[in-house]
C-alpha cells in the first residue's frame, strides 16, 4: 500500500506539536518555580541575530497549518505578524493549530498532489513547487528546525528537559 501524503505529514506533525505543546507547560512551570519573568523564556533567543522562542513557536503554526491553508490556495507567504508574547497565548496557539491538524480529512491532502503552490516573499522572492513538494520539502523540515530551535532554547536557558521531551508521545506500535 502506497502512503499516502497526510501519513507522510501529518502525524509527525501532531507528535512534534503535541511535544512543542508540552515544552510550552515546562517552561512556564520553570518561571514560576524559579521566579522568573514569562519574558526570560519567551523573548530568549540563541544568539543574536536569530529570533526568539515566541517566533519559533509560532512557526511550528505557521509550517503546519498555515502550510495546509496556503495549499488549499495554492500560495503561500510567511507570517509576519507579531508572535504571541504569554506562554498562554503559544499554548492557545498550538492548541488551535493541533485541532486544525487533527480535523483534516485525509483524502483532502491526497487530492493536493500535483496541484500548483507558490512560496513568495512579497514581490522579492518566489519559489514553485508541487503541493506535496511543498509539504514535505519546505514546510515539514521548516517545522522540525523551529521546534527543535525551541527545545534548544529552553534547553540553554535551564529548562529541565531532554530528548524524550523533544520526541513527544511516539507512535509505538500497541
Amino acid at each position: 500500500m502506497p502512503l499516502s501524503l497526510h501519513a507522510a505529514t501529518i502525524p509527525g506533525w501532531l507528535q512534534v506539536l503535541g511535544a512543542t505543546r508540552k515544552l510550552i507547560d515546562t517552561a512556564r512551570d520553570h518561571c514560576a518555580e524559579h521566579d522568573l519573568p514569562q519574558a526570560e523564556l519567551v523573548d530568549a533567543r540563541l544568539i543574536e541575530d536569530m529570533l526568539p522562542l515566541k517566533y519559533q513557536i509560532k512557526s511550528c503554526a505557521v509550517h503546519s497549518r498555515g502550510a495546509i491553508e496556503g495549499v488549499r490556495q495554492g500560495t503561500f507567504s510567511p507570517d509576519m505578524t507579531e508572535p504571541p508574547a504569554t506562554f498562554a497565548a503559544l499554548a492557545e496557539r498550538l492548541d488551535e493549530t493541533i485541532a486544525f491538524l487533527e480535523g483534516l480529512d485525509p483524502a483532502e491532502l491526497d487530492r493536493f498532489i500535483g496541484r500548483d503552490m507558490v512560496f513568495t516573499i512579497g514581490s522579492k522572492f518566489r519559489r514553485e513547487f508541487t503541493a506535496e513538494n511543498f509539504l514535505l520539502g519546505f514546510s515539514q523540515p521548516n517545522l522540525y528546525f523551529h521546534a527543535t530551535t525551541a527545545y534548544d532554547l529552553l534547553r540553554m536557558k535551564g529548562v529541565k528537559i531532554g530528548k524524550g521531551d523533544f520526541l513527544g508521545a511516539m507512535p509505538v506500535k500497541g
